[in-house]
């Protein structure tokens, strides 16, 4: 059986470095039930560990909502989103980027 592959991209920006934001795009392999935050797990864990984002090391049930942010383009959390194929995550807009997908509200 071959694998699925993905596109996933992910918007990247250090205000400290960066004169402005980009996205960076990786290839991963598809697995069906995968959450957003699932591809986020990926790539920091086998393919870029300079990837910032909430971590949900102690939820995935949705109920923090520190995990927000733009998937494709629709506002959702991203431990409870799945995945279903190409995908690219932004932070939610009118929010202060810290870095990458870590956010402060206004």
């Amino acid at each position: 059986m071959t694998e699925k592959l993905i596109s996933a991209r992910i918007f990247r920006f250090d205000p400290d470095k960066d004169p402005s934001p980009r996205y960076q795009e990786y290839q991963l392999t598809f697995i069906d039930g995968m959450s957003a935050m699932d591809v986020l797990d990926y790539i920091y864990q086998n393919l870029d560990s300079t990837l910032t984002y909430y971590d949900h090391a102690a939820c995935t049930l949705g109920i923090c909502a520190r995990c927000i942010g733009l998937i494709n383009g629709k506002p959702g959390l991203f431990c409870q989103t799945l995945v279903q194929g190409d995908i690219i995550l932004d932070p939610m807009p009118k929010r202060k980027v810290i870095r990458d997908l870590v956010t402060l509200k206004n």
